[in-house]
């Protein structure tokens, strides 16, 4: 059963900026060291780590949630598998908010273009399982 979706999609050259401004901070803020080694393995990593904020941006928007104390970036790991498919391990506050709401598995995907890193997320729990309850849409009346 789909719990939650979500997409994200991130400007390479901003990534580029924020690399140039902010260097090592900036990593360390937003990626776990598994990953900044990764992206550092490539000729050009810009690419590589706007996917993974875009991979994480997803997840955070598949859950309805965004930057909270629920879950934040470096509650979201981003590996690849050994066939190269993006994954996602939760972790920390993620691992909670992922048992909270019963999902069983985090599907990813990420594309890019010349100056774009896109990515897409899907929450899936189990076949007829009971949908996050806290969440609730706008009635009409509200919107």
């Amino acid at each position: 059963m789909v719990i939650g979706i979500g997409i994200d999609i991130v400007e390479i050259p901003r990534v580029e900026r924020l690399l140039e401004k902010w260097g090592e901070s900036f990593l360390r803020r937003v990626f776990l060291p598994g990953e900044i080694a990764y992206c550092r393995e490539k000729k050009f990593p810009a690419p590589h780590l706007a996917a993974r904020i875009a991979v994480k941006e997803a997840v955070l928007k598949s859950f309805g949630e965004g930057w909270t104390e629920k879950i934040g970036w470096k509650d979201i790991l981003v590996r690849r598998s050994l066939k190269g498919q993006p994954r996602v391990e939760l972790i920390g506050k993620g691992k909670d908010l992922q048992e909270e709401m019963g999902v069983e598995t985090v599907l990813v995907t990420i594309s890019h273009a010349d100056s774009y890193s896109v990515a897409a997320a899907v929450l899936c729990g189990p076949p007829g399982g009971q949908r996050d309850t806290h969440r609730r849409a706008v009635p009409d009346s509200e919107v």
